[in-house]
């Protein structure tokens, strides 16, 4: 049997995009951010630890416009490449002994869904 841990961060926070010569204004979104972990072990995990990291990450985001940021001075801060970055950074921060992360999930709107499978 495979269990699974979810986890849900928000993020609040503005960004603008361009896709070819169009750049839209800046805008805000609350993005949810959905972690699938799996746990290597066969009891109870203490997640505050790796809560609290995740939410001091987060905090990086939080209320800041992303096109300032030194992650998106080169690429678009649209929300698939939010979610690349998120993956690789959260992966570092968490995969342990204990902790792997299986799947992230980034949303802009309750419509719209990106997902980043890590195995």
């Amino acid at each position: 049997m495979n269990t699974y841990y979810k986890f849900k961060f928000y993020i609040n926070g503005r960004h603008s995009v361009t896709f070819g010569t169009n750049k839209s204004n800046i805008h805000p979104h609350t993005w949810e951010v959905v972690l699938i972990m799996k746990t290597k072990l066969d009891e109870e995990v203490n997640f505050t630890i790796f809560e609290k990291k995740l939410e001091e990450y987060f905090s990086n985001y939080e209320g800041k416009y992303l096109n300032e940021l030194d992650e998106f001075i080169d690429i678009n801060p649209t929300m698939e490449n939010m979610g690349k970055i998120l993956c690789e950074d959260i992966k570092a921060l968490v995969d342990d002994e204990v902790l792997i992360l299986k799947k992230i999930e980034i949303s802009e709107n309750p419509m719209r869904t990106y997902i980043i499978e890590t195995i």
